[in-house]
């Protein structure tokens, strides 16, 4: 006698089979080395305190940027999709035109895409 079809028992087969391939996804998609990919997913982010270990101790630079993008991601959700579009072509120009640094790390960020 075969088993019946349960189409729960196949969701939760094919959800598996999603996760399971997460992590091959996330490093082609990110341009992750094997090296850089094993140092992220073997982060412990279960300490109950930052997401990342280090974080804690980061510049007030880096801290008001994180400010700023919590900031944008407040912002983003009352914008409409081509209201998003154009703010962030506005924010990029300025960055881009204002500081050399700016540049240089969107020079790096297209060169690892391949772009």
């Amino acid at each position: 006698m075969s088993k019946r079809f349960n189409i729960h028992d196949w969701q939760a087969k094919q959800s598996l089979k999603e996760l399971e391939g997460f992590d091959a996804r996330m490093q082609a998609a990110g341009g992750f080395s094997d090296e850089e990919m094993g140092d992220i997913t073997s982060r412990d982010i279960g300490d109950g305190g930052s997401p990342f270990p280090g974080t804690d101790n980061v510049s007030p630079f880096t801290a008001k940027a994180k400010d700023y993008t919590e900031m944008f991601k407040k912002e983003y959700r009352e914008m409409s999709d081509d209201g998003i579009d154009e703010f962030n072509k506005e924010i990029i120009e300025y960055l881009l035109n204002a500081f050399p640094s700016a540049q240089a790390t969107a020079k790096v960020f297209f060169a690892k895409k391949g772009i």
